[in-house]
């Protein structure tokens, strides 16, 4: 172990340079193309880590396009399942202090999109698999480094390899926080059609379910009691702009949701729409109590609701895209029978995507060893970790997040200006060395 956390030591800025390379890729979801399933730029980015793997003498496999793995062949028939994702949320270059695509390192920092989620993390455990392999260890289970394509928009990608491939005996995914979450809320992603808007109003916001929207614009005939808003006029139309901070949608507290403002102006102004009253005053509580889904439990804490997307369509209808995390002790069945009991009828409710909660025990020997390997090393003694977010790990049995974000840091997954510590990547490369050392031996 020692030999191999040396030459990880001495590869660092050659997992640096790597970041940087795949940081450039601009993994935004595509256009589908043959064997591109989500686009040219994702192919392209999955081909230069499957590539570099194997310069790197690991056994690699390309499943169509849609998630691919590199082996480091164990003596036994069991697999530790290492799965990550390539893609990432889309960033607006304009909301960036440095090129979200650059790779630029300033005051100790590689800002990019994806150096968190989850570029960073899985070049760290690719080049932690490679320093034990240099360093002569053969593992008993064949460490599996998978390496999805889809995970910010609905998982395809995973749903197609392991109707190939077989689940890895046990796993983890460094897409989440350290120590180890063991635990993850239910997802239920949906589109709400409501009714009609008000004559001559439309409104549009944001591009993704699980991301809050940091810009938000609405057309209306009236003149709207805003403040703080951007306000234009065109031929007798009034055009209003207003801009928020985004976050990840599990937890939009953190952000500053755009919608909000407007929706309750227009509200204000139109308070005969039944839509606008609804979406305003229902929709917009993000801990679900207005609605009438405030669930908690005390293994996973409270509900959260993010309005993610708005859209008008041409006959005036409106439908706006929530996202809701709810807690582990509840199922997506019973989400959808209280969100309809407490929407109107005539609005109708069409799932998006939906995902049960994730619960791993404690004192499951997965847990208990990564406990063990963060406390120990980091010298510290939590436990493990409830969160709202959705990580790869739900996909497949026996699986946990573990890592790369650390306690008490800074957090800017899904928002501008995403960066990784070049500190805490040396220190997750040496955790992911250790966890995968211990969970293959």
């Amino acid at each position: 172990m020692k030999q191999a956390q040396k030459l990880l030591n001495e590869q660092f800025d050659e997992m640096v340079a790597t970041l940087q390379k795949t940081v450039g890729f601009n993994t935004e979801k595509g256009e589908p193309l043959p064997n591109a399933p989500f686009g040219t730029n994702v192919r392209q980015c999955l081909d230069y880590v499957l590539e570099l793997a194997r310069s790197f003498g690991l056994q690699t496999y390309d499943c169509d396009g849609y998630a691919g793995h590199a082996d480091l062949a164990g003596t036994g028939k069991d697999v530790l399942g290492i799965l990550g994702h390539l893609d990432v949320v889309p960033a607006k270059s304009e909301e960036w202090q440095y090129p979200p695509f650059g790779g630029e390192i300033h005051d100790g920092k590689l800002y990019g999109r994806g150096t968190m989620d989850d570029k960073g993390p899985m070049i760290a455990c690719l080049f932690a698999v490679k320093a034990l392999k240099e360093s002569g260890f053969v593992p008993q289970k064949t460490v599996r480094l998978i390496f999805g394509c889809d995970e910010e928009s609905g998982m395809q990608c995973v749903e197609h390899y392991f109707c190939k491939m077989p689940y890895p005996t046990v796993s983890f995914s460094p897409d989440g926080d350290f120590p180890v979450i063991n635990r993850e809320k239910g997802i239920y992603q949906f589109d709400v059609v409501c009714g009609k808007l008000p004559h001559g109003v439309k409104i549009f916001a944001g591009e993704r379910a699980n991301v809050v929207p940091s810009a938000c614009r609405a057309e209306s005939p009236v003149l709207l009691n805003t403040e703080g808003v951007s306000r234009t006029e065109n031929n007798g139309v009034y055009v209003y702009t207003s801009t928020g901070k985004s976050a990840h949608g599990s937890t939009p507290d953190e952000g500053i949701n755009a919608t909000h403002v407007l929706l309750k102006a227009l509200a204000e102004a139109y308070p005969e729409n039944e839509t606008l009253g609804f979406v305003a005053n229902k929709v917009c509580d993000t801990s679900g109590k207005a609605w009438g889904i405030d669930l908690c439990d005390s293994q996973s804490g409270r509900l959260t609701c993010n309005l993610g997307v708005l859209r008008t369509a041409e006959n005036g209808t409106l439908t706006a895209t929530v996202d809701i995390r709810f807690p582990v002790t509840y199922s997506c069945k019973y989400m959808h029978d209280l969100l309809r009991a407490n929407t109107p009828q005539q609005f109708e409710l069409n799932e998006a995507h939906v995902s049960e909660p994730l619960h791993v025990p404690c004192d499951s020997p997965l847990v208990t060893t990564l406990m063990d390997v963060y406390n120990s090393m980091m010298g510290t003694q939590l436990d493990p970790l409830a969160i709202g977010g959705g990580t790869y790990s739900r996909c497949l049995p026996n699986c946990v997040a573990f890592g790369p974000l650390f306690p008490n840091e800074e957090q800017t997954i899904h928002m501008p200006n995403e960066a990784i510590s070049l500190n805490n990547l040396r220190t997750m490369a040496s955790l992911y060395l250790e966890a995968i050392y211990r969970l293959a031996k």
